[in-house]
């Protein structure tokens, strides 16, 4: 009887122990800022992305926007100070993504030498692009630089947690799904030189833990909508996904795929999808129909826009339209 007594209280810690390892942490309070994407009811759009997470007492900038000084200039005009923000994120090494990086970097450190001074990418990251036109696109110089400045630069592989209740996924989303949400056209140098198809291998997303669910913010989505779901899943299983935002690369998807993507969204509990830069505008519609989705709960994302778990999206009545949520700022 004692030995069963004992096996008992032992399984119990053990289980108490098990469980303790599978629930994040949450964040309290957390904001989305959208800095850079095409639609803009105030600020200035452009071909990119380009974000603010604020999470409690932690500010990140997830990825640099698509031109050197748009994100600098939307977040100036929308008030808000970056040189907050310690830390960066930059979900893969396209220039839409990265094209303020280092001038955001340089300009702020004036202000606080902590300011953007860690950086954290994906393997192949740095790899150079070999453009349509033939140009090559190429971060190593200005890594290096940036490097000189002070800053530190963190290559994530898998799944790491750099603020409590905030992770990121390294490119540790298997593409077990035949989705090929990256640009037909697009090559990659290798570092031993050779060029092959560029498909993003670095793309890294971001998920955060909340008391409402888990909530995603991608660049592009390169690693496929659906893939990205299913890897967010197994890492956090009975969690549901609350909030999917940011770039999903749908714009030429067909309208199978679309219906899919929206399926497994809604199968993984998704209350709110912004789909914002390379997602498309008619593809956020199906999703809202597909997905079961409110007109104020799916919507296209626009520079000022934000997201609070709390509360949902407030933006403007470009993308509202006469929403509470909505406002009108020219």
């Amino acid at each position: 009887m004692k030995k069963l007594i004992i096996l008992i209280a032992l399984l119990f810690i053990w289980c108490v122990s098990r469980a303790q390892t599978t629930v994040p942490h949450q964040v309290s309070h957390l904001r989305i800022t959208i800095l850079s994407t095409m639609l803009a009811q105030e600020g200035v759009g452009d071909w990119g992305f380009g974000a603010l997470v604020e999470c409690d007492s932690t500010s990140i900038l997830f990825d640099s926007g698509g031109r050197k000084y748009v994100v600098r200039d939307n977040a100036k005009e929308l008030h808000i100070d970056l040189s907050k923000a310690h830390t960066v994120v930059l979900s893969h090494g396209h220039p839409d993504h990265t094209a303020g990086w280092l001038m955001l970097r340089q300009e702020l450190a004036g202000n606080d030498k902590n300011a953007l001074s860690l950086t954290y990418v994906a393997p192949g990251f740095f790899n150079p692009i070999i453009l349509p036109t033939g140009g090559k696109y190429d971060l190593r110089p200005d890594s290096a630089t940036y490097i000189t400045s002070g800053g530190r630069i963190e290559t994530v592989k898998s799944w790491k947690e750099i603020a409590p209740g905030v992770f990121l996924t390294g490119n540790d989303i298997p593409r077990i799904n035949p989705e090929r949400n990256y640009p037909p056209t697009w090559k990659r140098l290798s570092p031993n030189g050779q060029i092959s198809r560029d498909t993003v291998p670095e793309d890294m997303s971001m998920v955060i833990a909340t008391a409402q669910g888990l909530v995603i913010l991608t660049g592009c989505g390169h690693s496929g909508t659906v893939n990205l779901v299913a890897a967010v899943r197994k890492h956090f299983p009975g969690k549901k996904i609350y909030a999917a935002i940011g770039g999903f690369h749908l714009l030429a998807a067909s309208d199978q795929q679309i219906e899919w993507t929206a399926k497994a969204l809604k199968d993984a509990g998704i209350r709110y999808f912004m789909g914002a830069h390379c997602t498309g505008i008619r593809p956020v519609q199906q999703i809202m129909d597909y997905a079961g989705l409110k007109p104020n709960e799916c919507i296209v994302g626009s520079v000022g826009a934000t997201f609070d778990p709390a509360i949902g999206f407030i933006a403007g009545q470009l993308t509202m339209g006469n929403d509470k949520n909505a406002y009108f700022r020219k």
